[in-house]
Formats: structure tokens, C-alpha cells, sequence
């Protein structure tokens, strides 16, 4: 058993963990660390003193793949306990979001000094592991040179960029793009959360740089890392946490516990540096509510919001992970569900105007601005998504097929 780990962020180590007697995950931050650090967490604050417990835990486990699948893939490959967070990072702590990375306390020099370590990618290399991805759950992390580690359920690799050629990170090296192929039960899933995504830049928000990529035969989603800066010097990792880890909290949906959007723009207001910082944080996060909302897009939790960390600076980082769900029809019987309520309202289509009033006193903003919102990203969705979906090749007709889906139903929802 993994009893100790140290924890680095952006290469200096700054805390230690080790697992207590009692079996509880102790984190400790190093005697230089000030209170006007970098936090590892905003639900563990920069400063003296020691996190025990839950508290940690939960922090961790938003670090480490949520399938089952991928965590028993670990432990095929390197013996790690999967119900040990400590473990896991261990072996796949090296490359995590954020800025953060963990090893063991003898690894700490190695790590944070070595030349990062690239294996070029061929078209084809890549084409292979999507192509396992797609027979089998645990593909993800089936590598033996792989010890990356992202949240969420969704099958993934990364790859890291340089100039116009794709490397595989091994060790210790930053990744610079997240790879998907989609979720496997959806059709065409991976090609709708890209339009999605890239519809909202289009209408101006911010959100995740994203592309619909050929490897070879396989098609996939690559998203470019906001967490990770590119220039002449390398990549930097910046620092990042997702807002259950940042509300320390474990589940994510609002239903069953997880933060709601009050919690959120509480949490954005409340930890931001400046009034400005404050104001432009909420503003974000409104957009991104009302922009999953209008969509239907059934997995806008707490985990796919994030926050950018540096120093007490705290900023609302771009959207990501976000997909349509008016390309699918729903189940007789079934709604359209959201994650997170809009002024206690889960079913996407039963949203009206004092709904959101309503949810206007709770995220503590005004209805105006927020039926303003409403109104003007409504009206842009259509064309925003007909010339997202017109910039992808349609080799293989994918393109048609969601075409004639998922713009029918945005025409019926906001041409009026």
C-alpha cells in the first residue's frame, strides 16, 4: 500500500500526503507555502497545517477517472488499488489537470527536473488505440508508458502538440490536447459535443478550443487544454480545479447532492479577488447556464465547470464537455434532463420566462439581465450551429445525418 506521495504544482513541492494509522489521507503543505500561494484546492487553502479526511479525498478522487473500467485498466497495468486514491496516483499522478502532480518523495528531484519525454504519434497509432476505445471500456489507459490522470467517465488519450506533429507524453510530460471518440451509445456524439462547443465561441463565449480531427479511419474530438500554455519556451501548467472539487464536494449532480448553481455563483463571488474578477465570474458562469440550458445538454454538473488558480486570483475557466442533447429524440415517457436545476426546474422544456426569474434571485443577478441573455443566445444558436456543423468535413456523412437531426429543432425552438 502507497502510504506516502509527494505533490507538486508547477514542478516545486509544495505539500506532502500520507495515509494516517487510522486509514484517513492526511495532506500537509510545505513550511515555505504562504497563505498567498497557489492553493491546491480552494477547499484546502494555501497555509499551515494539515487536511485530514474526506476533505482530501474528495479532492483526489476528482483527479482520477470515474469508470470503473479505467480504474480496474490501472490496476491490470500496475497493481494500484482502485479504491485507493493514493495508489492510483502513484502510477498515473504524473500528468493531471491543472498543475498538479504527485510521486513518490524519492521521485521528487526526477520529476520535477527531467527533459519532458515525447513519442512521436503516427495517424495510425493514434487510429489503433480509438479504434480499441470503441470494443473496449478500459482502453483509455492500456499503455504501460501512460501515467496521466483526468476526471470524468468518458473514454479518453492525450496527446501532446508540436508545431503540426502529434508526440504521445510519457513520464512526466505535459499533454497539450485531450483525444475522445464519443460516447459510444450516442450516435455521432463525439461530432455533436464539438459543434456544440464550437457554436458557443461562435456566439462569443468562452469556451474550450476544439477540432474534429481524422486519425487515419477514426474521427474523434480533440480538445485544446486550457490548462496547459504553449509558446517558444515549452508548456506551462496552469492550475485548475473543477467546482466540486473546488465546493468539496463528491457528487456532482445537484439531484442527489451536488452543487447548485447558487452554490456556484456564491462560490465564484465569494473567492474572487477584485469586485471585477467577482462580477466577470459570474457573468461566465450565467452564459454557460443559460447556454447548456437552451441546448439541453445533459451533463452541465458542478464537475464540468472549473476555475482557474494563481495566487488568490480566481477565474472562471472556458466551457468544456458540453454536447446538445436536441440531436436525440427522447424516450416516450422521458424528458429532456438537466444536471443542474434552473430555478428548481430539472426538464429542459419546461423552462419559461419566470423560471428563469427565479433563477435570476438565485444566482443573486438581475432578471433583466438574465431574460436579456436568454433572449440573445437563443436567437444566435441556429445559425451558430448550422455554420459549426458547415466548417466539418462530411466524408463520411456524419455531418447530413446531424444536420438534419439537430437544426430542425433549433429552428422550431428559436425562429420565430
Amino acid at each position: 500500500m502507497t502510504t506516502r506521495l509527494a505533490v507538486l504544482l508547477s514542478g516545486s513541492h509544495v505539500a506532502d500526503l500520507e495515509r494516517t494509522r487510522s486509514g484517513s489521507v492526511r495532506l500537509t503543505y510545505r513550511s515555505a507555502r504562504s497563505i498567498d500561494s497557489t492553493p491546491l484546492s480552494l477547499a484546502l487553502p494555501a497555509g499551515p497545517g494539515s487536511f485530514v479526511g474526506e476533505a482530501v479525498e474528495r479532492w483526489l478522487w476528482g483527479l482520477l477517472p470515474e469508470s470503473d473500467d479505467a480504474l480496474a485498466a490501472v490496476r491490470r497495468l500496475y497493481g494500484a488499488d482502485p479504491r485507493d486514491p493514493l495508489s492510483l496516483l502513484a502510477v498515473i499522478g504524473l500528468d493531471c489537470a491543472g498543475a498538479v502532480q504527485f510521486c513518490l518523495p524519492d521521485d521528487v528531484s526526477n520529476v520535477a527536473t527531467r527533459a519532458a519525454l515525447l513519442e512521436h504519434a503516427t495517424p495510425a497509432s493514434v487510429e489503433a488505440r480509438l479504434a480499441q476505445m470503441r470494443l473496449d471500456d478500459a482502453a483509455s489507459w492500456t499503455m504501460p508508458e501512460d501515467h496521466w490522470s483526468l476526471g470524468g467517465t468518458q473514454q479518453k488519450l492525450t496527446l501532446h502538440r508540436q508545431g503540426d506533429r502529434w508526440f504521445w507524453p510519457r513520464g512526466s510530460a505535459p499533454s497539450t490536447h485531450i483525444v475522445k471518440p464519443g460516447v459510444r451509445t450516442a450516435q455521432a456524439q463525439a461530432l455533436i459535443e464539438h459543434v456544440t462547443t464550437r457554436a458557443a465561441v461562435l456566439i462569443g463565449l468562452s469556451a474550450a478550443h476544439t477540432t474534429y480531427a481524422d486519425f487515419a479511419s477514426e474521427r474523434a474530438i480533440v480538445s485544446t487544454r486550457f490548462d496547459r500554455r504553449s509558446d517558444h519556451d515549452g508548456v506551462t501548467r496552469l492550475h485548475q480545479e473543477d467546482l466540486c472539487q473546488a465546493l468539496g464536494i463528491r457528487e456532482k449532480y445537484q439531484e442527489f447532492g451536488g452543487p447548485s448553481a447558487r452554490d456556484v455563483a456564491n462560490l465564484l463571488r465569494d473567492r474572487a479577488a477584485t469586485a471585477r474578477q467577482a462580477s466577470a465570474n459570474v457573468a461566465g458562469f450565467l452564459d454557460c447556464l443559460i447556454f447548456n440550458t437552451l441546448v439541453a445538454a445533459p451533463d452541465a454538473h458542478a464537475r464540468n465547470f472549473a476555475v482557474l488558480l494563481d495566487g488568490d486570483d480566481v477565474a472562471f475557466a472556458p466551457m468544456y464537455d458540453v454536447a446538445t442533447g436536441l440531436a436525440y429524440r427522447p424516450s416516450p415517457g422521458r424528458s429532456r434532463v438537466l444536471s443542474m436545476s434552473i430555478g428548481g426546474t430539472y426538464d429542459a422544456d419546461l423552462i419559461t420566462a419566470d423560471t428563469w426569474r427565479s433563477a435570476a434571485h438565485d444566482l443573486a443577478v438581475s432578471p433583466d439581465e438574465v431574460l436579456t441573455r436568454v433572449q440573445a443566445i437563443g436567437e444566435a444558436l441556429p445559425a451558430a450551429f448550422g455554420t459549426a456543423l458547415s466548417e466539418v468535413d462530411d466524408w463520411d456523412g456524419s455531418v447530413t445525418e446531424v444536420r438534419d437531426r439537430l437544426l430542425p429543432e433549433l429552428d422550431r425552438r428559436f425562429v420565430t
